[in-house]
């Protein structure tokens, strides 16, 4: 038995061995529920304060508008949600475990959902709408679908609103048979301080409109929004301040998709037209993302879905017909060399109906890679054809294959893999491909033939390769390149 699943079975043995108590709200909740007394109360500003209860119930517990405490807690649900909140609520768990149990077999999720590409029944934990919800030294464990999940945020239009946003310092969130560790939807945000995230499919996914940030213990207790709900307790569990978060998937380890979603046009900002040239922020620092195929327990999907997965399955990154702001610095990117050893890979979304095409001809943003003082070995695989991929070396070791590449491709590996449906492009004329910027003394070990469409080589910085533009032999010195430019080992 895996080590996740062992977890799962110790932290069940927990909640059912302590007595069945429940959670407390300022306002009650809809959706079924225990509800515990208020015997303890007084102990914390926030709710109830107890010294450990569980929670069983068949239906969410919903906490609209009123702040919660969950403190030393053990709690249990089956087939629902544990624990959620919305409004513009506050949930503060610390010092607990809750557990989301699912007695059925893990399935595919069905429907429009089903294009997450994911598995399961069962979100441990749900924030909505514009609340706050704080992780503070827990665990979490869903046995499948997700641990810290978020969903129907309501974008932060009028003077004093906050966008929905939910914080994890000293947290493990685990998903033991398929599905996420956590997720930041659509106008969501997601801090992971010093925080411990895996799952048996993707580690995050984000939905494109909303904040990913990885980061140390450190970041977190400077972050005021989360250093409020902080105690001297809470920080002196945490001994170690420079200790980052780690991200692990069976699958991927972050994974970002492309949305553009009708019920959103109507906000300011937010209109049909200006929502596919936003960029997706995802900032690590100091922290690890990592894939591991052992972790993946082989849910089945349909066949062409599954050829989909299997074509991306092992990239630490995976980006999905989107635009989006990725910035590493002082951490660690880990391919398992089992699946595709891509370190940052992007694809054609494989959700069609909502996607953000670019109109061929016309130009976005497109994926920005910034690596600053980092060793990676792992390849950059460019598979979105419609937009252009910038990665920045700086201060930065980089061993591995950068490849970009055009729908031609795309529709040929469709093919050969058995995923036509997500090759709906006879031909895309325009040319978009992979631009490389060395700066600040960086170095790049080509270990596989590599095919750019623009090369920036700062002073003090290396390309290890031979290299032609344009089919002319070149020296791969300091300068700028601009054409068909081929490096090979």
């Amino acid at each position: 038995m895996r080590k996740t699943a062992k977890l799962l079975s110790l932290l069940l043995c927990i909640a059912l061995c302590l007595s069945v108590g429940a959670l407390a709200s300022n306002e009650g909740g809809s959706g079924e529920a225990y509800v515990a007394s208020s015997e303890g109360s007084a102990a914390s500003p926030y709710g109830f304060h107890g010294s450990g209860s569980a929670l069983t119930a068949s239906g969410a517990v919903n906490l609209p508008d009123g702040d919660l405490a969950v403190e030393g807690q053990a709690i249990i649900a089956v087939g629902a949600s544990a624990v959620q909140n919305s409004g513009s609520s506050d949930l503060v768990v610390r010092d607990s475990v809750i557990v989301g149990v699912d007695p059925d077999p893990t399935q595919p999720l069905a429907g429009n959902p089903g294009n997450l590409l994911v598995a399961g029944n069962v979100r441990t934990t749900l924030a909505l709408s514009q609340g706050h919800s704080y992780y503070i030294n827990s665990t979490i464990v869903s046995s499948n679908w997700a641990a810290l999940s978020t969903d129907g945020a309501v974008p932060a239009t009028e003077a004093g609103q906050e966008e929905l946003s939910l914080y994890a310092y000293g947290a493990l969130a685990r998903t033991t048979e398929g599905g996420y560790g956590a997720y930041s939807d659509l106008f969501c945000n997601l801090y992971l301080y010093g925080s411990d995230i895996e799952a048996a499919e993707i580690g995050i996914i984000s939905g494109t409109y909303g904040k990913v940030v990885a980061d140390t213990i450190a970041a977190g207790e400077a972050d005021g929004n989360l250093s409020q709900y902080l105690t001297d307790a809470d920080k002196a569990a945490q001994a170690d301040k420079d200790l980052g978060s780690v991200v692990s998937g069976g699958r991927n380890a972050i994974m970002i998709h492309s949305v553009n979603l009708p019920p959103y046009w109507a906000y300011e900002g937010y209109s049909q037209e200006e929502l596919p040239l936003y960029s997706t922020p995802v900032v690590v620092n100091g922290s690890t993302l990592r894939t591991d195929l052992d972790l993946d327990m082989g849910v089945e999907y349909a066949a062409q879905k599954q050829a989909y997965i299997d074509h991306t399955a092992g990239s630490v990154i995976l980006v999905k017909s989107t635009n989006t702001d990725i910035r590493l610095t002082d951490s660690r990117l880990i391919a398992d060399p089992r699946g595709t050893g891509a370190v940052i890979h992007t694809v054609y979304n494989n959700d069609t109906m909502f996607m953000n095409a670019v109109p061929d001809g016309e130009q976005y943003p497109g994926v920005s890679v910034t690596m600053t003082g980092m060793e990676v070995v792992g390849d950059i695989i460019h598979e979105d054809y419609q937009r252009d991929l910038t990665l920045t070396l700086s201060d930065t070791v980089l061993e591995g294959a950068v490849n970009g590449y055009d729908c031609g491709h795309w529709n040929a590996v469709a093919a050969a893999e058995g995923f036509t449906d997500y090759a709906l492009d006879a031909s895309y004329a325009a040319a978009h491909g992979v631009i490389v910027v060395l700066e600040d003394g960086a170095s790049w070990t080509v270990t596989g033939e590599s095919t750019l469409s623009g090369l920036t080589i700062g002073e003090g910085c290396s390309v290890s390769g031979t290299m032609t533009v344009d089919g002319i032999p070149t020296e791969a010195a300091p300068g700028t390149y601009a054409g068909v430019i081929v490096i090979a080992p």
